[in-house]
């Protein structure tokens, strides 16, 4: 090993014995071995500044150097030529004789500082010092209460125009000698300064708080990691604090709502273990058979994931933070898996230092939400026989065989005298308060070659629907091991367990009436309940039905298994301080396993679950049934890449070219079984294949019942670079482009290029903004791109056969087209543009604001052919759509003080499509099948035929149609339903814009953070209406909703203020006319939401101190706590379906709306 070094000043060389350096030398490398630094570095200069010894270990190590503007201008040159010496060794002896120092903090930054020492302002020494001057003390801690060594204290006495300047040590402690009302300056870089004015002899506590900007963050962008300076397109990040800090759940995605732009989350039921559904920056494909998916790639720790759920992917605990990827910038270079956006996960990692451990334990109710209320028996009679008078009224025929309304409702009516007296709370005994607790332990640590972070957690909910469960276990496990002074290698492990229990045969509350009492006249539970029917009136008869809870004393339930496992390992090879070599390997299994079960001793497994249909008929009765769906994923990818970093005086150049191969393998297998053994849930106990359904309408000519499985493979291959240019720290720019190939495609279609182009201005760093007071960060990004989708799961170039028993009344074996090859499909192609804007003023508002336009081609639709073509249908490359938006994020430090400081997180996106080409320029509606979209239409389009008013006279509907002649006349009732002229728009499933506000409010050691989620302008279809309070559902056994406040039904003639029909009216332009083709069902699902408030409390640090801990924080928080909704919306909750991937449109309705929870944890870390 080579090590000779000496500093140099401008005007000549400082030497040293040469046995004294020797020995320094040798001092140095023994105890910088012993407690040093682990990297090593090689530098060969001469006479260079020390800003450039600086680039030179910030391209040979991990680590960033901070240090202000000027702090250089009078160090002294550098002459040092080292080889593999530790880093210590190499920053020990570049400071030695210069007036600065550093410190290396969070083993992320080389922070230079000041020595102490005395200096005028005029730049000359003095010795005058003010009267009355003695000592004040004090500590300055950041805000978790951690000391920050190397803290500037500087004062500045007006009268002499002298500075005095001190820095903390390691402790953050200090001293330093003034006088009565001397204004003293905290200043830290990565902090905010603070100014306080002191007396003599005082101690002064300080708290500085972290402005993260100032710390040059990493962000994870494709292949690499970025600062956020250096950042050319749009990405956010979070940190896992602020991801941790609201909702409490065990999903990542819940807790990203309302914290970023460009997400619509949605969360559409409040079952145990519900994942919720994302789309990022609007819809870019349209809805197929084999499109079912609209989110983000998932990338965790940088391994390229298949996972369509967040929750699936990582432990919320366990995440460091997540960056969102949002325009090409950073997702061409993910190719063909990017279309739909990024989301990067980095979980946490060890670091060097003592052994850490975290203890994290929560413990809270679950409670229903029901803002709507159904009938009980005094109110559903009362109904039912106002019902009935109508129709007697309306029907002359009924009025000759029941002279008198009277005897017509006794003896029709489907309720008996007895039953006035039963009202059984039904509600009440499918919906309860559940809870939940949640228990995580982290452990870390780490020496100089190796870093370990391992978690182990467990969530168990019981929900607040009944015998909805939902467990969960996760572990993680990561490594990073130095194996030499060049390779290094990181492994990481992680597994996740899932278990969500959902009982069989639950009613909804709208199929079981208020008098249906569960108990029989012995008092004890009766095995099922008789439904009372009637057709129009005519004489009831009865069905049976299961009894929900005498059915509970079985097992019948359905069980959902899921699990995800993913290891990986990366490793590196430094070839020179300025090239190296990553291989990036992993292994992922995702299994899912259905097994859903009816005991034989009860009434709904008896029949299994369908009682009504084996009591009307003489059928095969199935005795027990037993489900089972398996799914088994096994995902395979290795990623090579050759990086290079270099700079070369103001410019600076980083380079990867990669490769990548994946491949996948799918395995589907399904069965059903029937005449099972009591309570053996179990294959082994069956005695008969085959399905209710199958079974109740079995025949000769029927193929005979099979269990179904398949297997797939697909494999993928890719080739990418990426290059990026900083000039100066203020001009940047980067480029990117990737080739995929997927065997999903045919030969002449298996290969898809993607790219992009990028570039930023950080005005910020010009000299026209430098000593600049108010603008401390301006910047200027655009960047236009492609990335792209491969839709070829279903095998869309193949042509599939299915074959038959049965066609038309003949009985014959043969076979038909199911499936006609396209051998042209090929990729579905986005064009994204993006520019963007960064300001930072006063180091207290950050404001980031994008406008994109992102144009979707190519997009699979299913094109109508010919019969002479042998198929009725075939994917075809044709659709298009275009996404417009504007996203603001504004973040504020709206209040500071010494003990009180207000933050407020404000976003809000801003989002528009429209279609811009079609097959015959039209796609059919998919749920209504009666209109169509056109191009230059929202791709979520809702149309309906107008309804404008309540004829005062009668209770009908009034709505507009469009004669042949073009002119719009009101119509009674729906009016013609195929004259697609009356179908007008009447809004989008997609809201016009979203967003959150977190407002967090620190006092002292206390913390209050509230947060809100609002979007605004989108439609969901009220089917609650049309079902759940419609006159006919009584008499067919059903119970209705309460009308609400705002829903004022027609009540007679001349009623002027009526917005709803006669619900009594037999007519069919009055209630039965209120369907899905009326606009008036469509209800306005604009909300806002308090998601979240949470107040926390840390313990004192002398008390942490004390008890040996790090820290304590305690805290208590309630989740989904109000719902501001529009006046006309009715349901039980506006939070309607992701876009366009349902076969309705319809919000959750009658259904279980997201509960509401209340808390208290506490985090402890030792």
């Amino acid at each position: 090993m080579i090590l000779t070094a000496w500093c140099q000043t401008k005007q000549g060389t400082l030497c040293l014995p040469t046995k004294v350096k020797k020995l320094g030398l040798l001092l140095l490398l023994v105890f910088s071995g012993l407690a040093g630094h682990a990297q090593v570095v090689t530098l060969k200069l001469h006479n260079e500044p020390l800003a450039k010894v600086f680039k030179e270990i910030e391209k040979q190590t991990s680590l960033t150097f901070i240090y202000g503007k000027t702090q250089l201008d009078n160090a002294k040159t550098v002459d040092i030529t080292v080889e593999k010496v530790p880093l210590r060794v190499a920053l020990d002896y570049c400071f030695m004789n210069q007036e600065l120092r550093y410190y290396i903090r969070d083993e992320k930054y080389i922070v230079v500082i000041n020595r102490e020492r005395y200096i005028s302002d005029r730049g000359n020494v003095t010795t005058t010092t003010p009267t009355r001057v003695t000592e004040v003390t004090g500590r300055v801690t950041d805000e978790k209460d951690q000391p920050l060594e190397g803290v500037t204290v500087r004062t500045a006495y007006k009268a002499t125009s002298v500075t005095k300047i001190v820095n903390t040590d390691q402790n953050g402690d200090y001293k330093i000698n003034v006088a009565d009302n001397t204004n003293l300056e905290f200043s830290f870089i990565g902090y905010q300064s603070k100014n306080i004015t002191v007396k003599a002899g005082g101690r002064y506590n300080v708290v500085l708080e972290i402005v993260p900007a100032k710390l040059d963050e990493l962000v994870i962008t494709g292949y690499t990691a970025k600062s956020a300076k250096e950042l050319t397109g749009s990405v956010q990040k979070v940190t896992g604090d602020q991801l941790r800090s609201s909702v409490s759940t065990p999903n990542a995605l819940s807790m990203l709502k309302g914290k970023t732009t460009g997400l619509y989350i949605t969360e559409t039921t409040g079952e145990a273990g519900a994942k919720g559904q994302v789309i990022e920056r609007g819809q870019s494909s349209m809805a197929t058979a084999t499109n079912s998916y609209y989110g983000p790639l998932y990338v965790v720790d940088g391994v390229i994931t298949n996972y369509q759920s967040l929750q699936d992917a990582v432990n919320p605990a366990d995440v460091e933070d997540i960056s969102i990827l949002k325009d090409a910038s950073s997702t061409a270079i993910y190719g063909s898996r990017a279309a739909q956006g990024v989301i990067v996960v980095t979980t946490k990692r060890g670091k060097r230092g003592k052994l850490g451990v975290n203890l994290a334990m929560q413990y809270g109710s679950v409670q229903p939400v029901r803002d709507i209320r159904f009938m009980n028996t005094t109110e559903l009679i009362s109904f039912m026989d106002k019902q009935m008078q109508r129709y007697w009224e309306q029907t002359p025929s009924i009025q000759a065989t029941f002279p008198n309304v009277a005897d017509f409702i006794n003896q029709r009516r489907t309720y008996s005298d007895a039953d006035r007296n039963n009202n059984f709370n039904w509600e009440d005994a499918i919906y309860s308060n559940g809870n939940f607790r949640n228990t995580e332990l982290s452990i870390s640590s780490g020496s100089d070659k190796t870093k370990f972070y391992g978690s182990v957690a467990w969530y168990k909910e019981n929900g607040a629907l009944y015998d909805n469960t939902f467990d969960r276990k996760s572990i993680r496990l990561n490594i990073d091991q130095t194996l030499s002074d060049k390779f290094t290698a990181s492994i990481g492990i992680s597994s996740i367990l899932d278990k969500t229990v959902k009982r069989n045969g639950v009613p909804e509350l709208y199929m079981i009436q208020p008098f249906q009492n569960p108990y029989g006249a012995n008092g004890k539970l009766a095995d099922s309940l008789p439904v009372k029917q009637s057709n129009n009136y005519g004489p009831a008869y009865t069905t049976w039905t299961q009894n929900f809870l005498a059915e509970t004393q079985y097992d019948n339930t359905a069980i959902t298994n899921v699990q995800n496992h993913l290891g990986s390992l990366r490793l590196r090879y430094d070839i020179f301080p300025w090239l190296y070599i990553q291989s990036s390997n992993s292994l992922n299994y995702m299994g899912t396993s259905f097994n859903s079960y009816f005991d034989p001793r009860s009434y709904s497994g008896k029949y299994g679950g369908y009682p009504y249909l084996f009591t009307a008929a003489s059928l095969v009765i199935p005795n027990g049934t037993l489900s089972i769906r398996d799914t088994k994923y096994t995902d395979y990818l290795t990623s090579n890449t050759l990086n290079f970093r270099k700079s070369f005086g103001k410019h600076s150049v980083f380079a990867l070219v990669g490769q990548e191969w994946g491949k996948r393998t799918t395995e589907v297998m399904t069965t059903d079984m029937y005449n099972l053994l009591p309570g053996e849930r179990n294959m082994g106990a069956a005695k008969g294949y085959g399905t209710a359904v199958y079974l109740a309408y079995i025949t000769p000519t029927t193929a005979p019942y099979a269990p179904a499985g398949s297997y797939q493979e697909r494999a993928t291959f890719s080739t990418f670079g990426q290059a990026d240019y900083n000039y100066d720290q203020r001009y940047y720019a980067s480029v990117a482009i990737r080739t995929d190939a997927t065997t999903n495609f045919g030969r002449d279609k298996r290969y898809g290029t993607f790219y992009s182009v990028s570039g930023g201005w950080l005005l910020s760093n010009e000299a026209f903004l430098a000593g600049n007071s108010v603008i401390n960060n301006l910047k200027l990004r655009a960047v236009y791109g492609t990335s792209g989708r491969d839709l070829g799961d279903g095998y869309l170039n193949t042509t599939f056969y299915t074959d038959g028993l049965r066609y038309g009344t003949q009985t014959n074996v043969g076979s038909t087209i199911s499936q006609l090859a396209n051998p042209g499909i090929s990729w579905e192609t986005m064009y994204n543009s993006n520019v963007g804007l960064d300001l930072g003023v006063w180091n207290r508002i950050e404001l980031t604001v994008d406008a994109y336009h992102k144009r979707s081609a190519g997009l699979l639709q299913n094109v109508t052919l010919t019969s002479a073509q042998g198929s009725l249908s075939q994917y075809q490359n044709i659709g298009e759509i275009i996404n417009e938006g504007l996203e603001i994020m504004l973040n504020t430090h709206t209040v500071k003080s010494r003990k009180f400081n207000w933050y407020t997180n404000f976003n809000i996106s801003f989002n528009k499509n429209h279609i811009s080409a079609l097959y015959q320029d039209s796609l059919r509606d998919s749920y209504s099948g009666s209109y169509y979209r056109k191009i230059g239409e929202d791709i979520n389009v809702i149309k309906a035929i107008k309804f404008v008013g309540i004829n005062p006279a009668n209770g009908n509907m009034i709505h507009q149609n469009v004669d042949a002649s073009g002119k719009v006349t009101n119509v009674e009732g729906i009016g013609n339903t195929t004259n697609l002229a009356n179908w007008q728009v009447v809004g989008s499933a997609t809201p016009k814009f979203f967003g959150g506000i977190t407002n967090t409010f620190k006092y002292m050691n206390f913390t209050l953070s509230m947060e809100w989620w609002f979007q605004y302008g989108n439609y969901v279809m009220m089917s609650l209406v049309s079902n759940f309070q419609s006159p006919s559902a009584p008499r067919l056994g059903r119970n209705n909703v309460l009308f609400g406040d705002n829903q004022h039904v027609w009540q007679g003639p001349g009623d002027t203020e009526a917005n709803y029909p006669d619900v009594f009216s037999t007519n069919a332009n009055a209630w039965s006319a209120l369907t899905y083709r009326s606009s008036r069902l469509w209800g306005n699902a604009s909300h806002a939401r308090l998601r979240n408030i949470r107040l926390s409390y840390d313990l004192p640090r002398a008390l942490t101190q004390r008890w040996k801990l790090q820290n304590v924080t305690a805290y208590v928080s309630g989740d989904n706590l109000a719902v501001i909704k529009h006046k006309d919306f009715v349901g039980a909750d506006p939070e309607g379906a992701v876009l366009n991937t349902s076969t309705s449109y319809g919000g959750v309705g009658t259904g279980f709306a997201n509960p509401r929870r209340f808390l208290a944890g506490v985090n402890v870390a030792f």
